[in-house]
């Protein structure tokens, strides 16, 4: 078997053309066949693309889900394709319902695309809608956090004066000296005073504002680190929001933002429009070319084979 006689079997397989009654047609049914493969081939591809892209984007699929994911949808469009290719006389409701596939399949195709490659406008936006979203979410807590930091600025502010004082009052006087006079006399026999002496004790002891001045030092630290701690768990709140938000973004959001990012932009919906027509035509490509394309004598044969066929079953009831 030739190069070119196996080509048009896989040709014949992919369209469900039958390859014995292709070999007893003309050169021309035979590039109708290689025709429709290509285009048929170049659909499939693009929406093995999309399909991949979605199952691993959206339904967080690993390499081989999206694999996997990629070709169920080639499948589906290969089927649908092959209806076509397959129909001997098309209706016109036929084609109008293929039209309105094609559409459809055209704008969801465009979705997927442009959010690929909308990817950093859309990651950009996102940022800025999680960062709106965090704000709404975390209101609340922020507000009793930034309560209790205000009481605790207050208390610091106290305790730093009634310090700053201590410290003054330290400096003047760290230590309390107390001086007791204490004294004798000696008298005699009549009553009189005849030698009186006097002592002096003097005692140093540390001034008693240290004692306070000692406690407002630990009461500031205490302060400090309970202050610490609400701001870190103000912090921490909202890296944990961001993160729930983040992994319940789903595949509506970011429709919601591309529908945002594209209707910012002239440019960017124009570059919209473009892959929804271009899809629309990819769509429709198979349909076009059926109908175009005049009568071969493959579709005589088979018409010959079904008037045989019925001929044979008329003498069969006669």
């Amino acid at each position: 078997m030739s190069t070119n006689d196996s080509y048009l079997k896989f040709c014949c397989v992919m369209t469900g053309l039958s390859y014995p009654l292709m070999q007893s047609s003309s050169e021309q049914s035979a590039k109708n066949t290689k025709k429709y493969t290509g285009a048929l081939l170049i659909i499939m591809l693009i929406w093995f693309f999309i399909g991949y892209s979605f199952a691993t984007r959206y339904l967080h699929l690993s390499i081989y889900g999206g694999i996997l994911g990629g070709l169920v949808m080639s499948f589906i469009i290969l089927q649908i394709e092959r209806i076509i290719i397959l129909s001997h006389n098309i209706s016109l409701g036929g084609k109008i319902f293929r039209i309105i596939l094609g559409l459809v399949m055209a704008v969801l195709g465009a979705m997927i695309l442009d959010q690929i490659t909308f990817k950093d406008d859309i990651e950009l936006r996102k940022s800025q809608v999680l960062s709106e979203r965090v704000d709404n979410a975390i209101k609340l807590s922020e507000k009793d956090i930034k309560f209790q930091v205000a009481e605790i600025d207050s208390m610091l502010s106290s305790s730093n004066e009634r310090m700053f004082y201590l410290s003054d009052e330290l400096q003047r006087r760290p230590v309390i000296v107390t001086k007791q006079t204490s004294g004798s006399v000696t008298k005699d026999s009549l009553g009189n005073n005849v030698n009186t002496t006097k002592s002096i004790t003097t005692s140093v002891v540390d001034n008693p504002l240290k004692i306070e001045f000692e406690f407002l030092q630990k009461q500031v630290q205490e302060l400090n680190a309970k202050k610490f701690d609400l701001m870190k768990s103000s912090t921490e709140l909202r890296v944990k929001k961001e993160d729930e938000l983040k992994a319940s973004t789903g595949f509506l959001d970011e429709l919601q933002l591309l529908k945002e990012v594209v209707a910012s932009s002239w440019l960017g919906l124009c570059v919209y429009l473009l892959f929804m027509f271009f899809f629309l035509a990819l769509e429709l490509f198979i349909l076009i070319m059926k109908a175009s394309d005049k009568q071969s004598d493959y579709d005589k044969l088979i018409d010959h084979q079904v008037a045989v066929r019925i001929e044979m079953i008329k003498q069969l009831n006669s």
